[in-house]
């Protein structure tokens, strides 16, 4: 490497040769420029980060609303199928004791029309005066 003492073209002492001194100024911009790209770069992954933060925060809380309605969809089939097994006994209860009513009603119909006959029969004999 050649030391010496260089001028410039506005006659400023350099150690540098002017050739390199111009390389070595080019690199500095360069990576300045590097640099300041490197951080917007920065900038805009932290703010696509934040936003897909933001996204995950909403898709979280829509799926726990969604498994929320699920459970209260799953808990009303639940309920509503325990409500129609109650109906359902209810009206085995009520079928059955129409059905014991019915029977009632028929044997009570036996009798009345037993009594009736008898009556007729009582008041036909007392009529033709057989007592």
């Amino acid at each position: 490497m050649d030391r010496g003492i260089y001028f410039d073209q506005d006659n400023r002492v350099r150690i540098l040769d002017v050739d390199k001194f111009k390389a070595s100024q080019a690199l500095q911009d360069n990576c300045a420029k590097f640099v300041s790209n490197m951080q917007q770069l920065h900038d805009s992954v932290a703010k696509y980060v934040a936003a897909i933060d933001q996204q995950v925060e909403r898709i979280e809380y829509e799926k726990l609303k969604a498994v929320g309605l699920r459970n209260r969809v799953a808990a009303m089939q639940e309920e509503r199928r325990h409500k129609q097994q109650e109906l359902q006994q209810q009206l085995n209860e009520k079928q059955e004791e129409l059905d014991r009513l019915l029977i009632e009603e028929q044997s009570l119909q036996k009798v009345r029309t037993t009594q009736e006959s008898t009556t007729a029969k009582l008041l036909d004999a007392s009529s033709t005066g057989m007592f």
